[in-house]
């Protein structure tokens, strides 16, 4: 019984460690799962929504060239066979090369990127772009010039039923772009190719260097399982601080009420009661009182009270007061009464008066040592008083000078 009862205290105090680390890995595992669904960014494949429900948005993480870096990835939904568009307005035209001029001085003059524009708000058009030198000039706008060149675009304005080509010769020039900015370039190259398709191949290679694709969006989703072990950990060192603050008050209780228990023992003995029967008469009195018995020594007294009574030695369950009690006084009160009826009860009155008197001034001591505490308590509160009285003096002398 013994053995099933400890099981059972152990489960309950350990058990909320090891559910806070179960819910973190359910958390781990759950979140695993639901990311497979994107893990195909990794093998460099990303899907294409079917036609009707708009783009598809990628970010993705690219690895091995020179310093990682992020890219936001825009495929466009599947496209059905293409009807014949009719011709658009074309006053359009002019506005839309006012507009994909973007930075650049002119059309004539371009070094930067172009504003190619995927739609005409104003007449409900969508624009899409193709260059007769995509690796110049992206079907994007993004400009990778060595040279200069001339290069055509192609603007296909349709509104659903109606379109126009539009061609419309630039002038290039070289400018610095970026590792980014050109494998940037090769990507949107590739998404813009075989749209009929459903899934786009990323490049594994890219000027002599390898490529890796990571999903941005996937989160670590170890944290789960971290966040269960710190839970558990957090609510160990709670309890175990809890445990030594409670210790901490009970020796502190026990030693103030041990002047006057130890003497209220001395006045019944002296009147001619056993040590059993002042022990008990001393428990009653405690149980009358409303601030004892939220104190532990009345437990205590209590305890070793139904011990005696229960047939345990009388001796023993003194000795095993002291032990529980965990103090040196409380030992040493345990180990005069032992040797008291060992001895038939000679000599305890006089052992308990001495008893009293270091007890009393032990009660000084603890006196003392919490006024000292709580006058270091309050040193900062009166460093603070003094810094605001010596403002308020000073702060007119100075305002006078000023």
């Amino acid at each position: 019984m013994g053995k099933e009862n400890h099981g059972y205290i152990s489960m309950k105090r350990y058990g909320k460690y090891v559910i806070s680390i179960v819910v973190g890995g359910v958390c781990y595992l759950a979140a695993e799962m639901l990311g497979q669904e994107t893990d195909f960014v990794e093998s460099g494949r990303l899907y294409r929504n079917p036609c009707g429900q708009g783009e598809a948005a990628y970010k993705v993480d690219v690895d091995g060239l020179e310093e990682p870096f992020s890219i936001e990835l825009f495929i466009p939904e599947q496209e059905l066979s293409e009807e014949q568009f009719q011709a658009v307005l074309p006053e359009m035209a002019d506005l839309l090369m006012e507009r994909m001029v973007g930075e650049n001085p002119s059309l004539q003059e371009v070094y930067g990127n172009l504003n190619l524009v995927k739609e005409l708000p104003e007449y409900g058009v969508e624009v899409s772009w193709q260059s007769d030198h995509p690796e110049i000039v992206g079907n994007d706008g993004m400009v990778s010039a060595e040279e200069a060149a001339e290069v055509y675009l192609e603007a296909t304005m349709y509104n659903g039923s109606f379109s126009e080509v539009l061609e419309i010769p630039i002038r290039v020039f070289p400018a610095q772009a970026s590792l980014e900015e050109r494998f940037r370039l090769v990507l949107e190259e590739v998404i813009q190719q075989n749209p009929e398709q459903e899934e786009v191949i990323l490049p594994t290679e890219f000027e002599g260097k390898k490529v890796q694709y990571r999903n941005s969006d996937k989160t670590s989703n170890g944290l789960f399982l971290l966040l269960g072990i710190a839970a558990a950990v957090c609510m160990f060192l709670k309890e175990k601080e809890d445990d030594a603050l409670a210790r901490k008050v009970r020796e502190e209780q026990l030693m103030e009420d041990y002047p006057e228990f130890v003497y209220q023992l001395l006045i019944l003995i002296g009147a001619g009661y056993s040590a059993k029967a002042a022990w008990k008469k001393v428990s009653e009195r405690y149980e009358e009182d409303k601030e004892m018995m939220k104190r532990p020594l009345l437990k205590e007294l209590q305890f070793t009270l139904n011990q005696i009574e229960t047939g345990v030695p009388e001796v023993r369950a003194y000795i095993e007061f002291g032990r529980r009690c965990g103090n040196r006084k409380y030992m040493k009160f345990a180990s005069l009464l032992e040797s008291s009826i060992s001895t038939g009860g000679k000599n305890l009155r006089k052992l308990l008066e001495d008893e009293v008197k270091e007890a009393f001034e032990l009660r000084t001591d603890i006196a003392r040592r919490k006024g000292e505490e709580a006058s270091a308590k309050l040193l900062l509160p009166s460093f603070v008083m003094l810094g605001v009285v010596m403002v308020m003096v000073m702060a007119p002398a100075f305002l006078t000078i000023l």
